[in-house]
């Protein structure tokens, strides 16, 4: 989705609000955006930069590092963002005379950059033993106790 800057770009000072209801892809194979992005966007002409600030947010599939399940996570981004008028930047698109914001390309860098590095399914998880691999939430394992240190896994293994 682009949205033309030409009226904004013509006042210093005006202001235009941005709904966002959109199917963005993410460009992760293993992580696609799983709903459509929605959020509300000011664009705010400070003479020589554009700002850009408001919320995005959808949801994605993401495993968990601790018992390696896939579960549906809320994906939101604060936007904060200034562009000078004039820069070539790849999120503002000039064609025909005319001056866009690719309001596409922005959502989807906000939310990549805001994809979690550790991720957990639950506050709860613990994850899986060590020794014999099973979930240690479900009860599965039937070890005597839990190993916290790999290498006390590695001397006990024959």
């Amino acid at each position: 989705m682009l949205v033309d800057l030409r009226r904004l770009r013509s006042e210093r000072g005006a202001t235009l609000v941005v709904q966002c209801r959109e199917s963005v892809p993410s460009h992760i194979v293993e992580i696609p955006f799983d709903e459509p992005v929605e959020g509300d966007l000011t664009l705010t002409n400070l003479g020589s930069v554009l700002r850009v600030a408001g919320h995005l947010g959808t949801h994605v599939e993401l495993i968990c590092d601790r018992c390696a399940r896939p579960f549906r996570y809320r994906l939101e981004a604060g936007v904060h963002e200034e562009f000078e008028w004039g820069s070539p930047d790849p999120l503002l698109v000039t064609a025909s005379g005319s001056l866009a914001l690719d309001l596409t390309g922005l959502a989807r860098e906000e939310l990549v950059l805001a994809l979690p590095m550790v991720v957990h399914c639950d506050e709860n998880c613990e994850g899986l033993c060590a020794r014999c691999g099973a979930e240690r939430l479900d009860g599965r394992c039937l070890c005597p106790e839990t190993v916290t240190d790999l290498m006390d896994v590695m001397k006990e293994a024959p």
